[in-house]
């Protein structure tokens, strides 16, 4: 199952300034994350998995693939 970042921390009642608190980030950078507006550093996504208590390909495996053609001449 793969739920959003928003979801998880919803389910679990923590606020983005609450989850910003715990990783020892900003509010804005947090809001960003959620926006996909800012690449998650992969010590902060393994920090944000144990506060909400939730495997990282649960909430950070993309739900859809782009698939593009791939050249015939290898």
């Amino acid at each position: 199952m793969t739920i959003s970042l928003v979801n998880a921390r919803n389910k679990k009642g923590k606020t983005q300034a609450e989850m910003a608190g715990i990783l020892g980030i900003a509010l804005s950078t947090y809001n960003m994350y959620e926006n996909g507006q800012r690449k998650i550093p992969e010590n902060i996504a393994t920090k944000i998995c144990e506060v909400l208590e939730s495997k990282k390909e649960d909430i950070f495996l993309a739900a859809t693939f782009t698939l593009r053609e791939t050249s015939k001449n290898f």
